[in-house]
């Protein structure tokens, strides 16, 4: 067969493939639930058509979950041979991925994510950990977030907090570490004209309960208490959490646990490729 017979052939092909596109998609069929696809004509483009089927050939798409429940129960109802559960620590991420590589090539293009957000408690205390503050405003700070303080009681804690807040304008001369592991401040007033010496006792490291993730479990976290006592007496108190970081690692490591049981897959330290 001459070239030019071969080339008039394909011609032939393709424009008898063009003339398809003239016919509506719904008439193409749908062969054995092959893809459905048209050839357009600006240059015989292949365009495929799987939006004109009832419902989709295959899964895909990703779903976001806010909570650990949620994230389990979309595994369970979507996992198969091909599921793979991946996390991370930095940031706290689990990501289930069900079209992903087993016996046979997958998408990874079908997914559900659950990005462990940080409860608002939590990040409200790490927002003010290592920040200096005044006696008011550290007061206030107390006060307003004492359901979180697990330790000492509350009642010891408001005490305290209202105390700094009444005595801001004293002058503190010292600090003196108990046996109790409390620091107690002496500080000096004026009363009625007259200098009148008083004390202050402050418990050094307080024990919070708090969720470290939304809708989590509550975990302890110690605080340790921090001060300067400026040249005129004036008193600046803040407070340090002791490893945060570590808290978080040990949020993850309970959930992978948690969802490795409930889903009945192994969890991969990482995230899919």
């Amino acid at each position: 067969m001459s070239d030019d017979i071969q080339l008039n052939n394909i011609q032939s092909a393709l424009d008898a493939g063009a003339g398809l596109s003239a016919m509506k998609a719904a008439e193409l069929g749908n062969l054995n639930n092959s893809f459905p696809y048209v050839l357009l004509p600006e240059g015989y483009r292949y365009e495929g058509k799987e939006d004109i089927l009832p419902a989709p050939l295959r899964k895909r798409g990703g779903t976001t979950l806010n909570d650990a429940a949620s994230f389990i129960a979309v595994v369970n109802d979507q996992k198969g041979e091909a599921t793979r559960l991946y996390s991370t620590i930095s940031p706290p991420t689990f990501t289930a991925v069900f079209n992903d590589v087993a016996a046979q090539p997958g998408w990874r293009d079908h997914t559900a994510k659950y990005n462990a957000p940080l409860s608002p408690e939590w990040k409200t205390w790490v927002a003010a950990s290592g920040r200096p503050q005044s006696q008011a405003d550290f007061a206030q700070f107390i006060e307003t977030n004492l359901p979180d303080i697990a330790e000492p009681v509350g009642a010891t804690v408001l005490e305290v907090a209202r105390t700094l807040e009444a005595k801001k304008k004293v002058n503190f001369a010292s600090s003196l570490r108990l046996s109790d592991g409390s620091t107690q401040f002496t500080y000096e007033e004026d009363v009625q004209g007259s200098a009148q010496k008083g004390q202050l006792k402050v418990p050094e490291v307080f024990v919070l309960a708090i969720p470290v993730f939304e809708n989590g479990d509550l975990w302890k976290v110690e605080a340790q208490l921090r001060y300067r006592i400026a040249d005129g007496g004036k008193l600046t108190i803040w407070y340090e959490l002791v490893r945060p970081h570590k808290v978080i690692e040990a949020g993850v490591k309970e959930l992978r646990t948690t969802i490795a049981t409930e889903t009945g897959l192994p969890i991969l330290v990482g995230t899919p490729s």
